[in-house]
């Protein structure tokens, strides 16, 4: 009969095991998610303005060039064309960063749920070979 209170307490620790390693992993989830969105939206806000800057920065440019005479001209062009190419070069590196920090992110919370079945696997393994020890020989379940 002892036997079998060790295997409900052995069930009854597995399965709260199995509840605590779930919650961290859905709070880990959850808080890995809203980590990502944060940047996304910091991405978003950031693209705006620098839209934003760009337009302004064309439109001075292009009144200095008409208040000049040359807003027809290849110069004029070339130096709107470098402005813009500048703010794709710089979105392009803003979104880089933003992909690298995000797998960085989703590469920590992987590695956090490895360990965390890696310690719910451990501490059933544990709780099973002891309940099987009896006296110092393994019993098995069928014998209760």
């Amino acid at each position: 009969m002892g036997a079998l209170s060790s295997l409900a307490s052995v069930g009854l620790n597995l399965a709260l095991a199995q509840q605590a390693s779930e919650r961290q992993s859905r709070d880990a989830n959850a808080e890995r998610n809203r980590q990502i969105q944060a940047i996304r939206q910091r991405d978003a806000e950031q693209q705006r303005q620098q839209e934003d800057a760009l337009r302004r920065r064309l439109a001075a440019q292009r009144a200095r060039a008409g208040a000049a005479g040359v807003s027809g001209g290849g110069s004029a062009n070339a130096v709107l064309r470098g402005l813009t190419e500048d703010a794709v070069a710089a979105e392009q590196a803003l979104t880089a960063d933003s992909n690298r920090r995000i797998a960085e992110i989703r590469r920590s919370s992987s590695s956090r749920d490895r360990n965390l079945l890696d310690l719910a696997g451990g501490a059933t393994g544990s709780s099973l070979s002891a309940l099987g020890q009896s006296a110092g020989r393994r019993i098995s379940l069928l014998d209760l």
